[in-house]
């Protein structure tokens, strides 16, 4: 074989290794750039994935909040109704508490008033001996009608009472102007001498007491006719 045919042949190969190697260069490059492209989509997918999550975690947390938030408005907003509803009928009784503190005034009417409240703590506590206490301002009057008042509760109940006014121990006095002290708007206290038996007849007790059994009645004139309105 001649020198030129073998470098041919050598030539021939080397083109062949060449082009071989270069066709498994660009096989490997493409498997590579293609398990890249397939990577980089999973990556893609699970940041994707991740991103998507993570907004649905804030947005159930935000919803959450709001709720919340909503839920304190809407507390906030009933408390701030009861506060309202509370001065409204303390209002009420307020107006109903000056009205009594006048009934002092007329005289010959808080006379009545006083036999009466005397006479239904007499038939409240029907026992022989009674204490009574009153005003200190109020003595005079009691004194005055206790005698009359205890024969006309005798007559009714059939037995005989004797009733002792205190002259030392008064109830409180009546209410002063601006003052915030302790007070009392008139009537009586019965007691027996053991004091086992108390009859708390005075006219905030009595106020109390109505005021206390009307509150549903009120609460319902009141309120009710507020949510008629609005409806």
């Amino acid at each position: 074989m001649h020198k030129s045919e073998k470098e041919k042949q050598i030539s021939k190969m080397i083109q062949f290794i060449l082009t071989e190697s270069q066709e498994k260069s660009e096989e490997i490059k493409l498997k590579a750039e293609e398990e890249f492209s397939m990577e980089k989509n999973n990556l893609v997918q699970e940041e994707r994935f991740r991103i998507i999550k993570e907004f649905e975690r804030k947005m159930k947390q935000v919803d959450v909040q709001k709720k919340i938030a909503q839920s304190n408005l809407i507390n906030q907003s009933r408390l701030k109704i009861l506060e309202a509803k509370y001065e409204c009928v303390e209002n009420i009784l307020q107006i109903a508490h000056q009205k009594i503190i006048k009934l002092s005034d007329n005289k010959e009417k808080y006379k009545e008033i006083l036999k009466e409240l005397i006479k239904q703590g007499l038939h409240k506590i029907r026992e022989p001996k009674v204490l009574l206490q009153c005003r200190e301002c109020d003595l005079e009057i009691v004194k005055s009608i206790i005698d009359g008042t205890v024969k006309e509760f005798m007559k009714v109940a059939k037995m005989n009472c004797s009733v002792t006014v205190l002259e030392k121990d008064f109830l409180l006095p009546p209410p002063e102007k601006g003052s915030n002290k302790p007070s009392c708007c008139g009537g009586v206290v019965l007691n027996t001498p053991n004091g086992r038996i108390v009859c708390t007849n005075t006219l905030d007790y009595r106020l109390l007491l109505s005021f206390e059994g009307l509150l549903p009645e009120i609460r319902g004139l009141l309120f009710d006719f507020d949510q008629e309105q609005e409806n």
